[in-house]
């Protein structure tokens, strides 16, 4: 029989809530654009940027997409992540991001960035994961009534 994975204490919150969003690089932001929104019928939710680093937001099945024209080969200043055309990073969210980089690093997972404040406003950090450069990003839980 298989073993499975051990249920958490109970009243603890996980330290990891769920996907947050995934950032998609491409070499040709408009294409890729046309794509989500066009043929694959995502929610366009905002655009910004210009002229070599446009960006955009959609919803795909409740799932938030970044898509962004970056240079390839260059690493993402703020959270120290390699940006490669095609490759998605993972961005999660937690409740706790300094709980979670002690867990983290507790359990000898390399954090390469952060905690820090990202130029967008939540605080970040990122993780080398194996091959994976996984991303976490603060998001407290809401409060009843609010």
């Amino acid at each position: 029989m298989a073993k499975t994975a051990k249920k958490g204490a109970k009243g603890r919150r996980p330290l990891i809530a769920g996907l947050d969003h995934v950032f998609l690089p491409t070499a040709r932001f408009e294409k890729a654009w046309e794509f989500w929104t066009g043929a694959a019928g995502a929610e366009a939710v905002a655009q910004w940027g210009g002229g070599s680093h446009q960006a955009g937001h959609v919803r795909f099945g409740g799932v938030d997409l970044v898509v962004t024209q970056e240079d390839e080969d260059a690493e993402q200043p703020e959270l120290g992540y390699p940006i490669e055309h095609g490759r998605p990073v993972l961005f999660f969210a937690t409740p706790d991001l300094d709980a979670l980089r002690r867990a983290l690093s507790g359990a000898g997972a390399r954090v390469l960035r952060g905690p820090l404040t990202t130029h967008w406003g939540r605080r970040a950090m990122t993780v080398k994961a194996g091959e994976l450069v996984l991303a976490f990003v603060e998001k407290k839980p809401k409060t009843k009534g609010k």
